[in-house]
């Protein structure tokens, strides 16, 4: 995958991670009047940005690509396959993906 796709897929992540209701939640925080350090605030910030952008990266190769196992999710969205599992997890949890068989003794995931 050439440099320019990686960062299209990056980029189309992020935008979707921006919607996401998690962040919402996050930045929506003087609604409720709540006090927190400027730094720690950032940095929480970060992390979920983080995550979010790497859990779309996810959903988006499944819904371009079809059912793929972490391997290949690993090629597709260049992260590490220990923190790909993480994510995986994750999203399972939510209901965003399911399992759905095997391939070269590997668990395959799909969007639910």
């Amino acid at each position: 995958m050439s440099e320019k796709e990686k960062l299209k897929r990056r980029t189309d992540a992020s935008i979707e991670a921006f919607k996401s209701f998690r962040l919402r939640w996050v930045t929506g925080r003087s609604k409720v009047k709540m006090e927190i350090d400027e730094q720690k605030y950032q940095k929480i910030l970060d992390s979920i940005m983080k995550d979010e952008i790497e859990r779309h990266m996810i959903t988006g190769a499944l819904k371009e690509k079809g059912p793929m196992t972490v391997g290949e999710l690993a090629q597709l969205t260049d992260l590490q396959p220990n923190l790909l599992v993480q994510h995986l997890m994750a999203l399972r949890r939510n209901g965003a993906i399911t399992e759905v068989g095997e391939k070269n003794r590997q668990y395959l995931y799909k969007l639910a």
